[in-house]
């Protein structure tokens, strides 16, 4: 009896050290090839690491206050999908049994291989970011400069409108007094004139200086969704062409009274 002991016992040892053996033998890519989720590059995904852990008896402490019953059904639901990977020859090269997935050693390797998958996502995720919030900082930095040149042009513009504007209205009231009845008190005066001139492409431009300084570009690890300011709508030809109408209808006016 004690020999068939000791021989039982041997060819127990055996058996697992061949199995441990047969594991060694199977190399990651085989292995994530198998458990994977088919996709390209295959990733392990919650789901099989937790039937791995469930099966190979680690990390206990997640399932300790699961029902017997219920524990159980997860154990046959885990093992269905194993099995029906283990019965895909394209998966399953190494020709690993469901019993393997009882092991703690498997089980761990899974682990394993899953926390690379997340270390290399993460660093992968993290130098996207990276070249985001770059790319973010030099957009900043055109429409910082682009903000400078449309408010130096529209200066410019300004700085021609206000007194022609002023002086439009001037020779308007001063042909009032001579020819209240003129047909150019019909037209009135041009749109660009109302009003300050170009107040509010000015304030357009002040907002978005404000919104330019206290723009911030996100942390590396910062998960936030940021715009950069944007540039205001602002047509400078438009304004070009409602210079030249108050040039020309400030000629009319001057023609006008020059009449009377």
């Amino acid at each position: 009896m004690r020999l068939e002991t000791v021989f039982l016992a041997g060819c127990t040892a055996l058996a697992l050290a061949a199995c441990k053996d047969a594991l060694a033998d199977v190399s990651d890519e085989q292995l994530i090839a198998l458990v994977g989720d088919g996709g390209e590059p295959a990733q392990i995904t919650r789901r099989t690491r937790e039937c791995a852990e469930l099966l190979g008896g680690i990390n206990e402490v997640v399932y300790q206050d699961l029902p017997e019953e219920m524990l159980g059904l997860v154990k046959t639901d885990c093992r269905q999908m194993f099995q029906g990977w283990l019965n895909d020859p394209e998966r399953n090269s190494m020709e690993l049994a469901l019993e393997d997935f009882d092991r703690a050693d498997l089980a761990q390797r899974i682990v394993v291989l899953d926390d690379t998958q997340e270390a290399r996502q993460a660093e992968q995720r993290a130098g996207e970011r990276a070249v985001e919030i770059e790319a973010m900082k030099v957009e900043l930095a055109e429409v910082s400069a682009e903000s400078h040149e449309l408010k130096a042009s529209l200066q410019e513009r300004r700085d021609i409108l206000v007194p022609a504007c002023m002086e439009l209205q001037a020779l308007r009231d001063e042909l009032r007094e001579a020819n209240r009845m003129h047909d150019l008190f019909v037209r009135g005066l041009p749109n660009i004139c109302t009003g300050e001139p170009l107040r509010r492409e000015v304030e357009q431009i002040e907002g978005l200086e404000a919104n330019i300084d206290s723009f911030e570009l996100p942390a590396p690890g910062e998960a936030q969704f940021r715009v950069v300011p944007r540039l205001p709508s602002i047509n400078l030809e438009e304004i070009d062409a409602g210079i030249v109408q108050v040039e020309e209808v400030t000629a009319d006016y001057q023609a006008a009274l020059a009449e009377n």
